[in-house]
């Protein structure tokens, strides 16, 4: 079997016919019979992105899930990407997982700017170097380590899967390092960010409390994914204090009778009415 796939090896495995797959329910009947080809693929093969942000770049087929490299994952907020980042800007990708969104600001920030990817899980902090490998990429720092509230070392509980493992306060046997944003700007680790991704699986507000100073600048721009209507509740009051307007994907204002939504951004703005805390 090829370790990358050609046009020719597409057609032969019939996956050019369930590219666009965004629009099919996985637990559908059709979209469990979809993506059956999909399980003959190695877990290690190497293939080219097919569309989005990442187009023509190198990804390990088992890094993540399928829609990463068939180019539809997450399609709306790939859009607001797109609009969010410039060449040159300085870009905190925090719970970057296998560097999906890693090799997508390397891209758009280009040879100017610079990416610090952010991830305490093993598995994925390998899977981004591969990546950044395989595409020769210059301008990206992975730092192995979860972002939180606090310096020290934290618990992490591994997940079903690798983009589920979250840090943990029950006694465990896998400890990560912790650092806050805030202490990483002031060490000189990295350097004050445009714009910070983040998807921590239940620690964004950690993450917000950990960068009182970053908020208080309001320069930067927050795309942030929520994990219950608790997270959202404590992000939207910490960014509105902080002086931040925020806002659904697509561009409407999260106001304080908004539901749940699972991702939001925000920048320095009039702040929206606060949400009641919880």
């Amino acid at each position: 079997m090829r370790s990358e796939y050609t046009g020719a090896y597409v057609r032969d495995t019939g996956i050019l016919s369930i590219s666009s797959l965004s629009g099919v329910s996985s637990r559908s009947i059709a979209g469990r019979l979809l993506r059956l080809p999909l399980r003959l693929l190695p877990r290690r093969l190497v293939v080219r992105v097919r569309s989005g942000l990442n187009k023509g770049a190198r990804w390990i087929v088992g890094s993540s899930i399928h829609g990463c490299w068939l180019g539809h994952y997450e399609a709306d907020k790939q859009a607001l990407v797109r609009t969010l980042v410039r060449p040159g800007m300085r870009i905190f990708d925090v719970g970057a997982n296998a560097g999906f969104y890693t090799l997508a600001f390397s891209r758009l920030v280009g040879a100017k700017g610079h990416v610090w990817a952010f991830e305490p899980f093993a598995e994925n902090a390998a899977n981004i170097l591969r990546h950044v490998e395989l595409n020769g990429i210059d301008n990206v720092t992975l730092i192995q380590s979860a972002v939180a509230d606090r310096r020290g070392v934290a618990g992490f509980k591994v997940g079903p899967n690798n983009a589920q493992g979250m840090l943990s306060e029950q006694p465990n046997n896998y400890l990560v390092p912790t650092s806050t944003l805030d202490d990483l700007i002031a060490q000189d680790i990295a350097q004050s960010p445009d714009l910070v991704k983040m998807d921590v699986e239940g620690a964004e507000s950690l993450v917000l409390e950990g960068a009182a100073q970053l908020l208080a600048a309001q320069r930067t721009t927050f795309l942030i994914a929520l994990h219950g209507d608790t997270q959202m509740r404590r992000c939207v009051n910490a960014l509105c204090d902080a002086g931040y307007q925020v806002f659904h994907l697509d561009g409407t204002p999260v106001r304080a009778d908004s539901t749940f939504t699972d991702e939001i951004y925000a920048r320095p703005a009039v702040p929206s009415p606060a949400i009641e805390a919880t």
